[in-house]
């Protein structure tokens, strides 16, 4: 009985330590000085001798475009898409994606996101640049683009007279002589902007595309939850670390179709393959900037070589995802717990046509799981009550034979045979609850859906934890009226360790997800009523 109580104690709570390990990590300590900073952006990475065919350069320079108007641009703004450059804007109702005279796409803004559920709460920006609180550093994300082996003489200006916001032709020319045109084009409702690059009579020309982020946070990056560069190739998810790239040689892969990308938790930027013709991707890092790109042959169209390129900028929504049939969905990553996430997670859609609330379905989906499982629930209770009816005669007994754990382990055997109890059946309700709980904390943690997502009164965010810290006392609580059902150790040591789990947990729980600390109070509140109502009939209260 000791050990049962012990052993569940200390898988719960190592199962909680864990979650909390994700949320909390701890800071990684900066490698790289300011002065490499600067010095590593001014200069081109070397390539990979081993590689197949060059690699592009580590990330775009100032230095890759010379005409004057770049020329009074900073080295610092250089490195990011700061500084004086001419900026040009497409949009649809969606999504709307800044250019500037470099051709890197510098901004992309969500009109549908915001940054807090306050009101007048900024925009979501997944490309763009911002400076560090309390520092002079800054943090970037964009997409370049360059061209093997060839530099941008005269920068991008935009050629077309047409009025419209959701398309733009533009044009450069490249230190060879050669014209770069660019065409950009987004459709209403979408997420996808349509890239096409020609260089005029530049048949056998090879481009590079990536998606850089500057100076990331990569604490962010955890065991538990990816952070990062990402790619869908061959039919498998590739999850490439922060570490893995300031440690190792660039990543190379080649892939019929399949995407690479950058992304954080709910939003992601991504480079999209034709499905019917092969890439080679790769991943480069020197722990201050990071790229996800790719390289492409590109096709011939009457000597000119053409680059058609698909961009997706937004949430990482399933539904959306699934629906463009591009397999992006597997962005969204739900771990180990991922045969109970996903069904999970489409059942709380499901729910949510329905009632327009995800705490509400959350509830609801905690009343369907204690049906399905009300049966061996029900016997494991039991198992409890016959348990809590023994207490009188496993005191007894440690009284007799408290220091012969031989005898003392014979007789208690001997009791529960003749009285037909399983020690062990009152750990299911805990066994059962644990997959489900990590689950449920990957659906809350990485659905977008669940972003910002109300549910009443004081909770007007699922995702984040209870500002008033409410529910976690209110979980506390019950936790503490099921210790008090439950057959209690005869080892004072052990019950005394039992006793502080309540407490313990609700520090826990303040920080967690308060959508994830409804499931457990309602979950603890009907397992309190049916194990109430167990020991009642058999009469063990």
């Amino acid at each position: 009985m000791e050990q049962r109580n012990l052993l569940l104690a200390v898988v719960l709570s190592v199962g909680i330590l864990w979650i909390w390990s994700a949320l909390f990590p701890a800071p990684e300590e900066a490698t790289v000085d300011h002065t490499q900073m600067v010095t590593t952006d001014s200069s081109s990475a070397p390539s990979v001798p081993s590689a197949p065919r060059s690699m592009p350069e580590l990330r775009a320079t100032a230095e890759d475009i010379a005409s004057a108007s770049v020329a009074k641009t900073s080295s610092a703004s250089g490195q990011g898409d700061g500084g004086n450059h001419q900026r040009y804007t497409v949009n649809n109702d969606l999504l709307r994606l800044s250019m500037d005279e470099r051709g890197w796409l510098t901004d992309a803004e969500l009109l549908d996101y915001t940054e807090g559920i306050e009101p007048g709460a900024a925009n979501v920006h997944v490309l763009g640049e911002k400076t560090l609180e309390n520092s002079t550093e800054t943090r970037a994300s964009y997409v370049n683009t360059g061209v093997v082996n060839a530099r941008i003489a005269t920068p991008f200006s935009r050629i077309d007279s047409s009025d419209s916001k959701q398309e733009a032709r533009f044009q450069a020319v490249l230190d060879n002589g050669m014209v770069w045109q660019r065409t950009l084009r987004m459709t209403p409702g979408s997420y996808l902007v349509n890239i096409e690059d020609r260089i005029v009579e530049g048949a056998g020309m090879k481009m590079f595309r990536q998606v850089v982020q500057r100076n990331p946070d990569k604490s962010l990056n955890t065991f538990y939850e990816h952070i990062g560069a990402t790619g869908f190739l061959d039919g498998e998810l590739k999850k490439v670390d922060y570490d893995d790239l300031d440690e190792q040689k660039p990543v190379q892969m080649a892939a019929l179709g399949g995407w690479t990308a950058m992304m954080d938790r709910y939003f992601i930027t991504a480079l999209i393959g034709d499905a019917n013709r092969s890439y080679q991707y790769f991943y480069k890092g020197d722990g201050l900037s990071y790229q996800s790109g790719v390289l492409d042959d590109g096709v011939v169209e009457q000597g000119d070589a053409i680059f058609h390129s698909t961009l997706f900028i937004g949430p990482k929504s399933i539904p959306l995802l699934k629906s463009m049939d591009l397999g992006l969905e597997r962005s969204v990553d739900f771990g180990w717990f991922a045969f109970i996430a996903k069904p999970m997670h489409e059942f709380m859609l499901w729910l949510y046509d329905y009632v327009h609330n995800f705490g509400w379905a959350i509830i609801i989906l905690v009343l369907s799981i204690k049906l399905i499982f009300f049966y061996p629930t029900h016997k494991a209770y039991g198992s409890m009550a016959g348990m809590r009816k023994l207490q009188p005669e496993l005191v007894r007994l440690k009284d007799l034979h408290g220091n012969d754990r031989q005898r003392m382990s014979q007789e208690m055997m001997g009791l529960y045979k003749k009285n037909k109890v399983n020690p062990m059946g009152g750990c299911l309700p805990i066994i059962i609850q644990i997959p489900v709980f990590f689950a449920l904390y990957k659906v809350l943690l990485m659905s977008i859906e669940m972003r910002q997502a109300p549910f009443v009164l004081w909770i007007q965010d699922l995702s984040v934890q209870d500002p008033y810290f409410i529910l976690p006392v209110v979980m506390g609580a019950s936790m503490f009226i099921q210790q008090k059902l439950n057959p209690q150790p005869t080892d004072p040591m052990q019950a005394k360790v039992l006793q502080f789990l309540p407490p313990v947990f609700t520090v826990m729980f303040l920080f967690f997800p308060s959508g994830l600390v409804l499931y457990w109070v309602v979950n603890n509140v009907l397992s309190i009523a049916q194990q109430w109502y167990v020991m009642k009939i058999n009469k063990a209260l």
